[in-house]
Parts: C-alpha cells; sequence; structure tokens
C-alpha cells in the first residue's frame, strides 16, 4: 500500500482537500448550477428558449451518467487519476468552445461532453483528494470539499454582472477563466498522486519475491479489520439510495430555474437575477461547511434529516411568498439543506460500507442522483414553456416526499445499528 494507516493523526493534507473542494467547484458549481444565469442571459439573447434551459442541464446530467458508470469501471488509481486529468482538460475547454457556436444542438453536444468531464471529477476526486486524512478530519473534510460546489457560483455571480453587462459570450469566457483557477490545485493533486503510483510500483515489484500471499487485510478506517469486496445492499442502504434519487429530483427547482423565476415572476434584470443567485451559491457553501463542524457524536442520519426539514421550510417559502427578499432568503434555505445534505450522503457511505468501497459506492449514489436530476430537469423544461411557478409547486412536493423518505432511511438504519 502506498499508505499505511497508524493510531496517530497524520498531518493535514491540504492539497488534496483544496483539489477535492476544486473538483466540486469546476464540476458542479460551474459547469452546472452556474448554467442557471448563463441559460438566462442566452434566452434574454435570443440564443435559446427557457424550455431549453432545462433540455441543457439534462443533456449534462446524461453525459455524467456515463462518466459515473465509467469511473466505477476504473480499478486502479493511476487509470483513474488518468481519466480525471482528460475530463479536467474537457471542463475547461468547454467553457470557451460552447460560446463560439450559439445554436441548441452544438450547446447540446457540449453539454453532453463536459457532463462526462465532471462526472469523473466529481466522483472520482472527493475519495482520493482525502485518502491521507485520519477518519476523524474526513466528515469536516467533505464539508469543505462539497462548500467548493457553492463557492465557485457564489463567486462567480457576484463578480459577473461587474465585469460582464448582457453578453453570453463574454460570461462563458469570463467563467471559463474563473475555471481555470480551480483546475490548478487538481492538476498538482493528479501530477502528485501519479508519481505516488509510479513509486508504489516500483516498490511493490522489488518487494513481491518476499510478500505472503496470504497476508491479512489491513484496517480500512471504517472500524473493521477487513472490508468486502462489493457492497452490501441492506435494506437501509436500499432505502437511502431511493431517498438520494428523489433528492436529486427535488434539486432542479431552485438550482436550475431560480433566475428565470426572478426575471419571469418580479420581473427584474439578469443582473439583479444574477446577484440574486449568489446567495444560492452562499447558501450552499454555508451548508456544506456548517454540515462539517456538526460534532461527531451527534449521528449523521440526524444530521441529514435536520437538513431536509430545513430545505422543506426554505422551498415553502420561496413558493408562497409575495416579497422578493423573503423568496431570496427561502432560496438560500433551500441551498442550505443541499450543501449540507450531499457531502453528509459521502459521509454517511464512509460509514456504512467502509472507505476501500466509498469511491465506487458514491460514484453509484451519485449516478442515482443524476437519474433524478435528469428526469425532473426534462419534465420542467417542458412545463416552463406555460408556467414557470408551476416547477416550484412539483419541487416543494418533491422536498416533501424527500423529508419522508430521510426519516424511513434514518429509521431503518437505526434498526439495523449502522
Amino acid at each position: 500500500m502506498t499508505h499505511s494507516i497508524t493510531s496517530e493523526k497524520p498531518s493535514y493534507d491540504y492539497l488534496g482537500v483544496i483539489a477535492a473542494s476544486s473538483a466540486l467547484a469546476i464540476g458542479v458549481g460551474l459547469q452546472r448550477t452556474e448554467l442557471a444565469v448563463l441559460g438566462n442571459m442566452m434566452v434574454e439573447a435570443k440564443w435559446i428558449t427557457s424550455d431549453n434551459i432545462g433540455q441543457l442541464v439534462g443533456l449534462n446530467l446524461a453525459g455524467y451518467l456515463a462518466g459515473c458508470l465509467h469511473q466505477t469501471r476504473l480499478k486502479r488509481e493511476d487509470q483513474s487519476l488518468k481519466m480525471i486529468r482528460i475530463a479536467l482538460l474537457v471542463c475547461v475547454v468547454t467553457f470557451f468552445i460552447e460560446p463560439l457556436f450559439p445554436s441548441m444542438g452544438w450547446h447540446a453536444i457540449w453539454r453532453l461532453v463536459s457532463g462526462w468531464g465532471c462526472a469523473h471529477l466529481v466522483t472520482g476526486l472527493p475519495g482520493f483528494g482525502t485518502r491521507r486524512l485520519h477518519p476523524d478530519q474526513k466528515r469536516l473534510a467533505m464539508g469543505i470539499i462539497f462548500a467548493g460546489a457553492g463557492i465557485a457560483p457564489l463567486l462567480d455571480s457576484v463578480l459577473l454582472p461587474f465585469f460582464v453587462k448582457s453578453s453570453p459570450v463574454a460570461a462563458w469566457d469570463f467563467t471559463g477563466f474563473f475555471s481555470i483557477l480551480f483546475a490548478i490545485p487538481i492538476w498538482m493533486l493528479i501530477a502528485r498522486g501519479l508519481t505516488e503510483e509510479r513509486v508504489s510500483k516500483l516498490s511493490d515489484s522489488s518487494l513481491s519475491g518476499s510478500a505472503s500471499p496470504a497476508a491479512p487485510t489491513q484496517d480500512n478506517g471504517s472500524g473493521h479489520s477487513s472490508a468486502p469486496a462489493t457492497i452490501n445492499w441492506t435494506p437501509a442502504l436500499r432505502i437511502f439510495a431511493v431517498t438520494t434519487l428523489l433528492y436529486g429530483a427535488s434539486q432542479v427547482s431552485i438550482l436550475t430555474y431560480q433566475p428565470l423565476y426572478m426575471t419571469s415572476v418580479f420581473k427584474v434584470s439578469s443582473e439583479v437575477a444574477s446577484s440574486s443567485f449568489a446567495l444560492v451559491g452562499f447558501g450552499y457553501t454555508l451548508g456544506a461547511i456548517v454540515a462539517g463542524l456538526v460534532p461527531k457524536k451527534i449521528p449523521t442520519d440526524s444530521v441529514l434529516l435536520a437538513s431536509v426539514a430545513i430545505g422543506t421550510f426554505g422551498t415553502f417559502i420561496f413558493v408562497f411568498s409575495p416579497s422578493i427578499s423573503i423568496v431570496n432568503f427561502g432560496a438560500f434555505l433551500f441551498a442550505f439543506w443541499n450543501g449540507a445534505y450531499i457531502g453528509l450522503i459521502v459521509a454517511r457511505l464512509t460509514e456504512v460500507v467502509g472507505t476501500k468501497l466509498v469511491r465506487p459506492a458514491w460514484a453509484l449514489f451519485s449516478f442515482l442522483l443524476s437519474i433524478g436530476f435528469v428526469a425532473m430537469t426534462f419534465i420542467a423544461g417542458f412545463i416552463s414553456t406555460f408556467s414557470v411557478t408551476m416547477i416550484f409547486y412539483i419541487g416543494l412536493a418533491l422536498v416533501v416526499i424527500n423529508l419522508i423518505l430521510m426519516s424511513l432511511t434514518a429509521a431503518s438504519f437505526k434498526k439495523q445499528n449502522i
């Protein structure tokens, strides 16, 4: 093994955590979430229609599904890292290529391609970026990592109106230059990881003659002396998977259509809608960090359940409030839930399946999450042609269902004592 696990806490791997957080910043924050702002600008410029926003997000998620499956089939770390490096280049380059061809057909192609790249960044790097950390350090680290998905759209939405007025091309390019900054630590981590893998292979080949084929498996950091080769799909884990699927569907309303809602219902400008969307990024960031700071003595299921309750309340006031300030606060609470919840999914999976299986488990759960997101995105795209507000009523219903399912998930895990 490249790294042995000891009882002492190793030095904190800042590069690993920052790079993994940057991967979420590009793969979720800029490529997916910020498309709500970019898409709204393209609608105003008559590049696309309002229903095309949902279709493009759905196509991006379709590519994401393919990337998730691809990532689960990569067994060796060096294979995964090399593929992530290619994916990183794809994700950055598409920001500059996509606005050169302002037609729905070309956007569809580039959304599919970038979705594939996003999946490798999002599912491959969080586990790799935290593998040097002690188990006690990982919950907060996951919060910081998934906060990247909120930090990126927060900064981009705040800065965009100052540097870009109404040009979609300039907005895409600005976001692309922003993605380059996040790409730097990712590239550094991949280079370090590939170097370590080469050194490890040379060391293993020199020691292969003295290695015992029956050597016991080392502790995987999850409290067990050995790890199963495959995921044990207990009833509780199956319910959790269904809950994650519905969580993906319930994300669509505010994360994709909040800027369009602001311009169509409250008649604000695209610049004001972009600034308003920054609250979504701030809520997402804060939720991820706060969830990571919750003491470990509080069960992860309880924190997950509390976050859904906050999201339900936020969605309710977003849908029914006539005040733009209250609507913005509702969007903030909704995003707070999203940021807290997604990082806690990985933390809970680590507790259930162990650190050795968390990468493929997270890739599968991310796949399910994306299926829910894709399905609801295409439905919402159709609905947006005749009623934008209807999208948010359906979103509220999905959040309530998610709250019920998370309650069942927590009860089921408690019954199994996991």
